[in-house]
């Protein structure tokens, strides 16, 4: 460890240190001093321990700008998604956040309210800062998103897919899942089935809908109720799709399914005794919900990890598909045997 002279002077912690204090303590250049800080041309172990100590003394820290101007690179990826509140969103966040961390990356993370336009700008501004981005279910239509892909270094989306030379996905086949459901439903003897849809702006509802044109839908009388991806969603569109007096609902999510079990508990309604219901997702809460929901389970933290790596050099642009697998709780049964009323 290096003493320094009592004629040195460590600046004062309580002012901005410079570069030029680090270069200064440590009796080398400030050139010498970014390159240590940097990771930039390597020095002499001796110099670099120098250095370090210096700007450890004076409390100085590199600008975050400066230092991917210098790098090239700011060793940030943006992370953008429709909705902060859905846990199936947060779920996929933390997994990529581990990604990031284990590789000595940082995530900025963007929410949108579900607004395709608001989705749009947040994307084109993070571009401008960070290394790549990745687009969660994104709602912005496809010109929008080809912009985007423009502006990015890279562009990583999950649940969409865009034809570009410099974009990847990961995508849930949901068709298999709303197929493995309508499968379930029919062997318990459902005929009636509502299926609460969600945004129409999300590529992965068009997805679930091609599930219900399958072999296992066959025989199902399908009832679609317009309702969206959140829980206040789930409960706003019960009351329609009892109209239709089904068996059985399946929604978009889990998020929505919890809103549904909420308003069919006001109502009266017993699930699954009067109607079952299903979800789609695994979101953590749907093991704790009452009765237990049936879902089809998605890994997030597969999605999180395929997602991070097509961020590296090596993987190509090419869609990956992610499946999953159905979850049999207590909110699916066999349909009453006298109809509701």
């Amino acid at each position: 460890m290096r003493r320094y002279r009592s004629s040195e002077a460590v600046p004062d912690r309580a002012a901005r240190a410079t570069i030029h204090d680090v270069a200064r303590l440590a009796e080398v250049s400030t050139a010498t001093v970014s390159r240590v800080l940097s990771g930039g041309k390597p020095v002499s172990p001796e110099v670099a321990d120098r250095v370090r100590v210096a700007a450890q003394d004076v409390g100085y820290r590199p600008n975050p700008a400066a230092q991917t101007l210098l790098r090239g690179s700011s060793r940030t990826v943006g992370v953008v998604v429709p909705d902060l509140g859905n846990p199936y969103f947060a779920e996929i966040l933390k997994g990529v956040a581990a990604e990031a961390t284990a590789t000595d990356h940082h995530t900025l993370v963007a929410g949108t309210e579900e607004d395709p336009e608001q989705e749009y700008r947040s994307a084109i501004e993070l571009a401008r800062w960070v290394d790549g981005l990745l687009l969660c279910a994104p709602r912005m239509s496809t010109p929008r998103l080809r912009e985007v892909a423009e502006a990015a270094r890279r562009l990583v989306l999950i649940n969409r897919v865009l034809r570009h030379h410099a974009v990847g996905s990961v995508v849930v086949d949901y068709h298999l899942g709303v197929r493995a459901l309508c499968e379930h439903l029919a062997a318990l003897g459902h005929k009636r089935i509502a299926y609460l849809q969600g945004p129409t702006a999300a590529w992965s509802d068009q997805q679930r809908q091609r599930g219900f044109r399958s072999p296992e839908a066959s025989g199902l009388t399908i009832f679609r109720v317009p309702c969206g991806s959140t829980l206040v969603d789930g409960q706003d569109a019960v009351d329609e799709a009892l109209t239709y007096k089904p068996t059985a609902m399946i929604c978009f999510n889990d998020h929505v399914a919890v809103g549904v079990l909420s308003r069919l508990r006001e109502l009266g309604l017993s699930v699954p005794g009067d109607i079952s219901v299903a979800g789609i997702d695994n979101a953590p809460m749907s093991a704790h919900t009452d009765p237990g929901l049936t879902t089809y389970a998605v890994s997030t933290v597969e999605l999180g990890r395929q997602a991070w790596e097509r961020f590296t050099p090596r993987v190509s642009t090419a869609t990956t598909h992610v499946q999953g697998e159905l979850v049999i709780r207590a909110s699916t049964a066999r349909p009453p045997h006298r109809p509701r009323r």
